[in-house]
């Protein structure tokens, strides 16, 4: 397991674009790293980063792949209002989150447990389906799951990735967990610990994607 420290989203997609250049092994189109953990320990915005990457990338790549991963909800009189992505809501990270087969909203189920601040193991999000995403290998979603573990007033997440295409959606998907994370802690009173990215097949796309990658890292 290649294990990189990182200080914020953005250096995440830096970090993890490099370690890719530099070790990555062609596999068809992509260059490919196996088992790469990306720890982010702060969820620090970068303007100038952000402002870099919409010159590059468009906006799209990071508005609309962030929000697959997460929508900050709305509150209302003391009750958060979940929303997803109108009409493709099922396809999305977060719509299995917080209304996994239109009847179960993981997101208030783990909040009931964070809040009672003790260090316990059993705070999931499933995002991967057996029965649906197992007959449809084409259409798996590329997020497994996340594990939150509270330790001490700290909240650390993990998110598992079976593929993590860091050229398409890497900024987003770094940017949004650590966006979810942030939401988590302020709803259930801690501190933010950590977001940890664990992919399977880390890699960058060949052609356009690679291009504007190295762009972003010069």
């Amino acid at each position: 397991m290649n294990v990189i420290n990182v200080n914020n989203p953005s250096n995440a997609f830096i970090a993890a674009s490099e370690f890719i250049i530099l070790y990555g092994e062609k596999v068809g189109d992509i260059l490919e790293v196996l088992n790469l953990s990306i720890v982010i320990n702060s969820p620090d915005f970068d303007n100038n980063f952000d402002s870099k990457f919409r010159n590059i990338f468009g906006n799209d790549r990071i508005d609309f792949a962030s929000s697959v991963t997460f929508i900050e909800p709305k509150k209302e009189n003391d009750i958060l209002k979940y929303e997803f992505l109108k009409n493709k809501w099922k396809e999305s990270y977060w719509g299995r989150m917080v209304n996994y087969h239109g009847e179960f909203n993981q997101i208030e189920n783990i909040l009931k447990t964070l809040r009672k601040k003790i260090n316990v193991k059993r705070c999931e999000l499933i995002i991967y389906d057996a029965v649906i995403d197992g007959r449809n290998m084409y259409k798996q979603p590329c997020l497994l799951s996340i594990d939150i573990k509270p330790r001490n007033g700290k909240l650390y997440m993990t998110a598992f990735f079976r593929s993590q295409r860091v050229s398409k959606s890497g900024y987003a998907d770094y940017t949004a967990l650590c966006k979810l994370n942030q939401f988590l802690c302020k709803e259930s009173g801690h501190e933010f610990g950590n977001v940890t990215c664990i992919a399977t097949s880390c890699h960058l796309k060949a052609g356009k994607e690679l291009n504007n990658t190295k762009l972003m890292i010069q």
